[in-house]
């Protein structure tokens, strides 16, 4: 993929640890964090692979709210550990494809607080 130094990007994200489950099986499920979050979509580190264009079920926990949704592996890049020697973990970008407008904007305002706090 190029990158021609141009965001994007339809929504802020800032950098948000909080607990999510993926659901990329029928019995299988992924626990991770999030790297960073916006109204679009979630960064997230995983162990495991799940291809580009997967939809997936997304729990996840913010601010003491769940958020139940769907969302589309939108791209994956490989890494190797620094620390351990042969092992990968896959860098993952995951938009929102199935979000109820409420938790949409739940996380629009979380962002929103966030950043106001950081001025």
């Amino acid at each position: 993929m190029y990158y021609d130094g141009i965001e994007k990007r339809k929504f802020i994200r800032v950098r948000f640890p909080c607990k999510i489950l993926l659901h990329s099986f029928p019995e299988h499920s992924i626990s991770t964090h999030t790297e960073n979050i916006s109204a679009g979509g979630v960064r997230v580190i995983t162990g495991e692979k799940i291809e580009a264009g997967t939809v997936i079920g997304i729990e996840m926990h913010l601010k003491g709210n769940k958020i139940i949704c769907k969302g589309k592996i939108a791209w994956v890049v490989d890494k190797k550990s620094p620390y351990r020697k042969g092992i990968c973990y896959y860098d993952t970008g995951v938009e929102f494809c199935e979000i109820d407008d409420q938790d949409r904007n739940m996380i629009k305002v979380t962002i929103e607080k966030m950043l106001c706090s950081e001025k």
